[in-house]
């Protein structure tokens, strides 16, 4: 069964990783969009595998905890 709101539009799933600049470019290009302001957004953040991701995730972690411009927002 989908979920869509009251507008029929479908949630977006977001799925990051290590890449904070990656991560800000798409968020912010999506936010920018018509309809984002009536869209419900869900993002999957992956935890480090290994000690050389921890630095990069934390930034991207720090990063989508200020995501606005949406219906709602769910980490």
């Amino acid at each position: 069964m989908s979920r869509q709101n009251s507008k029929g539009l479908a949630p977006i799933a977001f799925f990051a990783y290590r890449r904070p600049e990656h991560t800000k470019q798409t968020l912010e290009a999506l936010a920018a969009n018509t309809l984002a302001s009536e869209s419900d957004l869900f993002i999957f953040s992956d935890g480090p595998r290994d000690a050389q991701a921890e630095e990069g995730v934390r930034a991207v972690r720090e990063y989508i905890r200020t995501v606005k411009g949406f219906k709602s927002v769910t980490l």
